[in-house]
């Protein structure tokens, strides 16, 4: 390996909510990780692919912390991997941003299902075979010649308890890096969330990992749910964790980055100050880092390296498992290669991530069709709403991208309608707009009902009454980049 990362310091994963507080605090905030991904929109058309808007590329350029990039849609664990559909616009953006390298997950989102490829709704960690670190380093290597860039992957969190045929979680990174040559972004708060599950000792973890492959490190704030600690970018850093971490960085000879992540619908409970007060703590950590010591390698910790059981099921056997698992209704039994307790915990980690799917698609459906919800839940009250959303969720296979999630419920209202006033209307109005911003061009809609007066009626806490009745209308709707709406007939 002979990239050495440029040291570019503390930052966090950009949000457009946050776009003020890079510009005005360059000083705290260093470098400016970008998801592509995340600021993309995708066509309503089934074979459409995501686009970043050369606006919005622009905008970026300008903000005055160094860049890097970071995908969270094209993930490298699996066989299914996306080296061509997504890739070529993301070489684009990581080139105009001058990213001197680039990173992925080591997941699986992609699988086989009814004779096709599908999302299974939840990044999932590949089974640790030495099968797998070669399906890794393969895709990575494939990756970094189609980005042209020096490439590392994340370390993941993993809900599920270690199998007796896996490698243990840092020898597994291990093997990954030397076999594709690239570097590691440590995320030591998916680490931890293992440590603290029980799944694997943080110290035995790092222990394994080659530091000096360690380009980045990524922090976020752990939340406990489900009777487990979820990596849900909620909050600040774990003051343990800091201190963990502090002994760690100063080992790392090549680390180019320290990035914490909020997620996007927890910042306004977060909180600006909070985050400056996290970007704060980076900057002692990277004062904790030297640069003089490239040299240094945790390489000789281990006297050996465990080898994995020959009677591990192949990648291709555990995809099928996590199809069958994540996209069948009620799912069928785990792949039968391990012993009745080990089944036992697979079927609890799996009823975790069938959860965790559940909540993004309902996150994804309240975020998009915000009235749409709001009047649902004044007429049906929260714990049938949620009943309501189980069935659809059981009902409809999960989707990549939350705009087609909104989409997939509105046609589900639609075959599965419900007497409630003013809901087909404003659902289809809510769907419409979308799909205008979606697919950038204008979209008509037919209602009969008065959107501006239902709104009102919705916001003061009231289902839609007959002042919001009128003869039926034609409206347009243009999104450009702001929503416009204009009566047609």
């Amino acid at each position: 390996m002979t990239f050495e990362p440029p040291r570019l310091g503390p930052g966090a994963v950009y949000l457009r909510s946050l776009d003020g507080l890079f510009r005005s605090h360059a000083d705290l905030i260093k470098v400016a990780e970008i998801e592509p991904q995340s600021l993309w929109t995708k066509g309503t058309a089934p074979t459409s692919l995501p686009r970043g808007g050369a606006g919005e590329l622009r905008h970026l350029q300008a903000l005055p912390q160094n860049f890097l990039t970071h995908g969270v849609g094209c993930p490298i664990g699996g066989t299914i991997c996306d080296q061509e559909r997504q890739v070529p616009q993301f070489r684009t953006w990581t080139e105009a941003l001058n990213a001197p390298w680039t990173s992925e997950h080591l997941s699986i989102f992609y699988v086989r299902h009814a004779g096709r490829e599908q999302p299974c709704g939840f990044l999932m960690p590949p089974l640790q075979t030495e099968a797998a670190a070669s399906l890794a380093a393969t895709n990575i290597t494939r990756r970094a010649a189609a980005l042209g860039k020096p490439f590392a992957f994340e370390t993941g969190v993993n809900y599920f308890a270690p199998r007796s045929c896996e490698m243990p979680d840092g020898e597994f990174f291990r093997a990954v890096a030397e076999a594709a040559d690239c570097g590691i972004l440590l995320d030591l708060t998916n680490l931890w969330a293992n440590h603290k599950n029980g799944r694997a000792d943080l110290h035995d973890v790092l222990a394994r990992v080659p530091f000096e492959r360690v380009w980045e490190v990524h922090f976020a704030g752990l939340e406990f749910a489900h009777g487990h600690w979820l990596d849900a970018h909620s909050n600040g850093i774990d003051d343990e964790l800091i201190d963990i971490a502090s002994d760690v960085v100063a080992d790392l000879p090549n680390l180019g980055a320290i990035i914490f992540e909020i997620a996007p619908d927890r910042i306004a409970r977060f909180g600006e100050r909070n985050f400056l007060l996290e970007m704060e703590k980076l900057h002692l950590l990277w004062g904790r880092t030297r640069r003089a010591s490239r040299c240094m390698s945790n390489a000789g910790v281990l006297a050996q390296r465990t080898l994995a059981k020959p009677t591990a099921p192949s990648p291709e056997d555990w995809e099928r498992m996590l199809a069958n698992q994540m996209l069948s209704s009620g799912g069928l039994p785990p792949v039968s290669t391990e012993q009745p307790e080990e089944s036992r915990l697979d079927e609890q980690a799996f009823s975790l991530y069938l959860q965790l799917v559940a909540s993004f698609r309902r996150g994804a459906i309240a975020e998009l069709m915000a009235n749409t919800t709001r009047l649902l839940l004044l007429a049906m009250g929260e714990a049938e709403l949620r009943r309501l959303m189980d069935r659809y969720v059981a009902a409809t296979p999960p989707v990549a991208f939350p705009t087609d999630e909104a989409l997939s419920f509105r046609r589900y209202l639609e075959e599965n309608p419900l007497t409630i006033p003013g809901l087909d209307d404003l659902s289809k109005f809510e769907s419409t707009l979308i799909a205008a911003a979606a697919d950038g061009g204008s979209k008509q809609v037919e209602l009969s009902k008065d959107i501006e007066a239902m709104l009102d009626e919705i916001a003061i806490g009231r289902l839609p009454g007959a002042s919001t009745e009128r003869p039926g209308t034609v409206l347009e709707i243009v999104v450009d980049p702001v929503p416009a709406v204009r009566l047609i007939a």
